[in-house]
């Protein structure tokens, strides 16, 4: 294995050295798809990051690359990269597992720079197990709450654009974790994860994580659905608000529930609800948390009922 990283690195080094026209891109993404298999299949917690080491050298010098940003990677299959809509930054992440089957996630940031005329790249390690407080912590590239992302959704307010990321993480042996994630730039294009955008959530955060059962199954993604919204007007009988329901794209997840009563603060027995029924919409520059989600998709009415001429079975009569 040793010796086939040597010729990796070899023929990396050899093929920077030609013209740029001849880089050959998707080479190396096979390249990396291959590594990343020996690091999943690798018996042992230290031989599994020093693959996960050679991985991120490699991709790292891809990546510094000039033409690197165009590629498409479209042929990715063990670990993600993600183009933000705006096409100002890619994100690339993954994970290891680790022996105790807690998961690390490893990462890069590659986003253009005006100032420096050039895409620049931010190795990015998982920190969550040194950040104090996740849900509230605001920090850059050095404090990132690591999580392989799946989608990204442009929040666009005044004078600022946040970037949205949904994210899996694998946690530990007892549970995984859902995360949305907010990712905005300083002046200096330097990244900065975590931010004040929900609105009316349950709790003040600047990121949101989601603990739940290992076995369980948990939706969080980013989809066209109905919802109650409040029309600012109240039934003149009951008193009570009266709503319309509308539609459009929102992130929609489950509702998170303990399994029994006095299990409230053990994320590993925690599992979700059977529909979706929580969710944010965009609004202003924020996401606006609503409680009671349909989790119904628009698009997608449900089929008429068909009538069909049944034939009901009578014997023959013997003559």
């Amino acid at each position: 294995m040793k010796k086939l990283i040597s010729l990796i690195f070899f023929a990396v080094s050899f093929h920077f050295s030609m013209a740029q026209k001849s880089f050959d891109f998707r080479f190396w993404e096979d390249s990396l798809i291959s590594l990343r298999e020996d690091v999943m299949i690798a018996p042992t917690e230290l031989e599994r990051m020093e693959l996960n080491e050679d991985f991120m050298n490699l991709l790292e010098s891809i990546l510094l690359e000039s033409n690197s940003f165009k590629f498409k990677w479209d042929s990715v299959k063990n670990f993600s990269v993600l183009t933000s809509p705006d096409k100002l930054f890619k994100i690339y992440t993954w994970y290891v597992i680790k022996d105790d089957y807690s998961v690390e996630n490893f990462g890069f940031l590659q986003v253009y720079n005006d100032n420096r005329v050039k895409y620049v790249i931010y190795p990015l390690y998982d920190k969550k197990n040194v950040i104090d407080y996740p849900k509230t912590s605001i920090g850059n590239h050095n404090r990132w709450y690591g999580a392989v992302y799946y989608k990204i959704i442009l929040l666009e307010a005044k004078n600022k654009n946040y970037y949205t990321l949904l994210g899996w993480n694998g946690n530990n042996i007892f549970s995984n974790q859902k995360i949305i994630e907010v990712l905005h730039f300083k002046n200096d294009m330097t990244p900065i994860f975590g931010a004040n955008v929900f609105k009316n959530y349950t709790e003040k955060v600047n990121r949101i994580i989601f603990d739940y059962a290992k076995e369980a199954s948990f939706h969080l993604s980013y989809e066209n659905h109905t919802y109650n919204i409040g029309n600012g007007k109240r039934d003149p009988k009951s008193k009570k608000v009266v709503y319309e329901t509308a539609s459009g794209e929102m992130i929609i997840f489950d509702q998170l529930i303990p399994l029994e009563a006095g299990l409230e603060s053990i994320p590993a027995f925690f599992v979700p609800e059977s529909s979706l029924n929580q969710g944010f919409i965009q609004d202003n520059g924020k996401w606006c948390f609503l409680k009671n989600v349909n989790g119904r998709n628009p698009d997608k009415p449900k089929p008429e009922y068909e009538i069909k001429t049944r034939t009901i079975y009578s014997p023959i009569k013997s003559r």
